[in-house]
């Protein structure tokens, strides 16, 4: 039986890659979301804490997403989604899922499951969450 921590990281593999014809669009969506509804609670400067440290510990195996985008301005996402277009499909979408994962990964140990949980629901709509349960249930 899967572990709650593997159903999470399938679903947001499987997230990351819903708009696998645009390999950074579908994850910058799901950043911007969550900083959307995270910063209501922790505030913007907590939000940009935890995705720094997530950055850094998610660049040990892809060293490329903390490189600094060609255009150096604009927000980490927009450096985010740059980044990701210098790279072939399927490292972008697992390098984007392990960023994902790394993020939920800290804040559960922050605030909980069930809490992080809820959030994500919110962030990203009932459809890409219970995707994750649906596949575990067959």
């Amino acid at each position: 039986m899967d572990t709650a921590e593997q159903q999470r990281h399938r679903m947001i593999g499987r997230a990351v890659l819903r708009r696998s014809d645009a390999q950074a669009d579908a994850s910058i969506w799901l950043w911007k979301r969550l900083a959307t509804e995270l910063s209501l609670i922790i505030g913007k400067r907590g939000f940009e804490s935890l995705y720094a440290r997530s950055l850094s510990r998610a660049s040990a195996p892809y060293p490329w997403l903390q490189a600094p985008a060609a255009q150096e301005g604009g927000n980490a996402f927009e450096r985010l989604g740059a980044n990701l277009m210098t790279r072939e499909a399927a490292d972008a979408h697992a390098a984007s899922a392990a960023l994902l994962c790394t993020f939920t990964d800290i804040l559960i140990v922050l605030i909980g499951e069930l809490l992080t949980i809820s959030i994500l629901r919110k962030a990203w709509g009932d459809d890409v969450v219970d995707d994750a349960e649906t596949e575990h249930r067959t």
